[in-house]
């Protein structure tokens, strides 16, 4: 009866260390052994890469030979409400390499994504044209191109702005037909043929293309007809709707108007100049570079877009790209009267700064990718991120502007 009972007894202790371990394990909080039941290399990020930092303190980013100089952010003011946004970070980054942190709730998450949200992976702050702030979480590294979602449609606008300057295309008042040759105008939708340029750059267009139809033809000569054979009647009162489609007609426009894609045309006329050589896009289906989404760049080179945008469209002292198109591209065209306003494939919105209404120009990628900018206060700030939110949005309007904002180009 005592054998019985001690090969009970050792059986309980083992049932509960086998409990607690499986507890542990449930909520994220176990050892590294619940981590390899993780799916730990997913689509933007890898897990095993992860390193942990713990307690993250400032450190003045390096000088790297890439044109980008830098300075001490402590020169501009306090840094604590920025210290604790970094170790935040840092804690959501470790949470996630374990398998803890808040659920997806929104519809349309994909199959392959995991499911719980994920986190800010890098964050850069520019101030006065230098480099102050320079911080990377999870598998982001320096030297790693991140997947970019609409980030790419604003520097398509970049490369349809600079090909205007080069007279490729006369005007973004020119009709899209007329840079669509052997288009088949009578086969298409009612209002198609007196569409501008401009109103493809604003996404107010009217295009209303069949999503259930997704076949698109692998021929690039008939790839665009296709596109706007599936189109609904354009309307005579047409409204704002975000839509890639505008921007996979326009790089049909690139393309035939200069000869080249729209990585190639960026690469010579835009990347290359401000030393950017590691990047790329991905393909549509009739092989041209996509114009909505699907380009890879690295942080210090979305930096870089930043400057290249809050200084005018100079970088290194010469005219990349010019003012006018700088200035024309992050005005704001349509929604007007709306909290976020929208220029040629650029966002806008309004913070209260003291006596002043501050205007950030930015462009956004789905998943958490950022670029600000706010050229009056000489500032521009980068956020990249994996299955994220919008939530840097609230750290750049609330903490980043803030801590950087006092000081400007009259005051240094």
């Amino acid at each position: 009866m005592i054998r019985f009972k001690l090969v009970v007894g050792l059986f309980g202790l083992l049932w509960l260390a086998v409990s607690i371990a499986h507890a542990q394990q449930s909520d994220g909080s176990g050892s590294g052994q619940d981590v390899s039941k993780l799916r730990l290399k997913l689509p933007f990020v890898d897990r095993t890469q992860f390193v942990d930092r713990g307690a993250i303190a400032y450190t003045i980013p390096p000088v790297l030979n890439d044109g980008i100089p830098v300075a001490d952010a402590r020169d501009f003011g306090d840094l604590q409400n920025i210290l604790e946004l970094l170790n935040q970070t840092e804690r959501k980054n470790q949470d996630f390499r374990i398998g803890k942190g808040k659920p997806h709730k929104r519809g349309g998450r994909k199959p392959y994504d995991p499911k719980i949200v994920g986190c800010i992976d890098s964050l850069l702050v520019a101030k006065n044209g230098k480099l102050v702030l320079e911080e990377y979480f999870g598998d982001a590294r320096t030297d790693k191109p991140h997947y970019q979602m609409s980030i790419t449609k604003s520097i398509l606008a970049y490369a349809i702005g600079k090909a205007i300057e080069q007279r490729k295309i006369k005007s973004v008042n020119d009709r899209l037909v007329d840079y669509l040759p052997g288009l088949e105008r009578g086969n298409l939708p009612k209002g198609v043929e007196k569409l501008t340029l401009h109103d493809l750059l604003t996404m107010k267009s009217g295009l209303r293309v069949d999503t259930k139809d997704s076949r698109q033809s692998s021929e690039r000569s008939i790839h665009a007809e296709q596109i706007l054979s599936k189109t609904k009647p354009i309307p005579a009162d047409r409204s704002f709707k975000y839509d890639g489609v505008n921007c996979e007609l326009l790089v049909h426009v690139l393309y035939n108007a200069t000869g080249k894609t729209l990585g190639q045309f960026a690469g010579n006329h835009l990347f290359g100049p401000m030393g950017i050589t590691d990047f790329s896009f991905g393909k549509s289906s009739c092989g041209l570079d996509k114009g909505s989404a699907g380009m890879r760049l690295r942080s210090r080179d979305m930096l870089k877009i930043g400057l290249l945008t809050s200084a005018g469209g100079k970088w290194g002292g010469k005219q990349v790209l010019s003012a006018d198109w700088i200035d024309r591209a992050t005005a704001v065209h349509v929604n007007q009267d709306k909290p976020t306003q929208y220029g040629y494939y650029w966002w806008s919105h309004e913070v209260p700064w003291g006596d002043e209404v501050v205007r950030v120009r930015s462009c956004r990628g789905a998943g958490g990718q950022f670029i600000f900018v706010v050229p009056e206060k000489d500032l521009v700030a980068v956020f990249t991120s994996y299955y994220s939110d919008n939530r840097p949005i609230q750290h750049f309007d609330k903490i980043i502007l803030p801590t950087f904002a006092g000081q400007t180009k009259t005051g240094q």
